[in-house]
């Protein structure tokens, strides 16, 4: 994070959005180190998965998930690319930062970052393919109109 924007986290919400940037406060726990005292790999995806619940929340305008109200939350990863820069190797507070790279009919491309909490390390970028589905078929399905709109408008700032 670039600290000449003036950005600062602020409790309560973990989450804030400057400048087409969404950001995400995560905090990482010791009993996520592996042996080496590193945060294993898997874990970043655990970190991404629950920057974009919080992503998809402040979209929505709701405060959980709950598929009989949003439909929109009904997403499959289709595709995921990461590059590991450098290690998690303590606990602490990871900022996830996401942008919308591409929104389609049924599905979106989103850019991450993984970086300390001060913006000075990164630890993990990639991009990141979610596709909607319908909760009856399964198979792909137009955002809703309001949910399209939402990401159109996040999108143009």
């Amino acid at each position: 994070m670039n600290p000449s924007r003036g950005v600062s986290f602020r409790p309560p919400s973990r989450s804030f959005h400057v400048s087409k940037i969404y950001t995400h406060a995560s905090e990482v726990y010791f009993d996520e180190l592996d042996a080496l005292g590193v945060l294993h790999h898997t874990r970043y995806f655990l970190h991404l998965e629950r920057a974009q619940q919080a992503f998809f929340q402040d979209l929505l305008g709701v405060p959980d998930f709950d598929d009989k109200r949003d439909e929109d939350i009904y997403v499959v990863v289709h595709g995921l690319e990461s590059r590991f820069r450098e290690p998690v190797r303590k606990p602490g507070i990871l900022h996830i930062h996401y942008t919308i790279e591409r929104i389609r009919s049924c599905g979106v491309v989103m850019h991450f970052k993984i970086t300390s909490s001060d913006g000075n390390e990164l630890y993990c970028d990639g991009t990141r393919t979610l596709c909607k589905l319908s909760a009856e078929t399964h198979q792909p399905t137009p955002w809703t109109d309001p949910f399209r709109t939402a990401m159109e408008n996040w999108q143009a700032g």
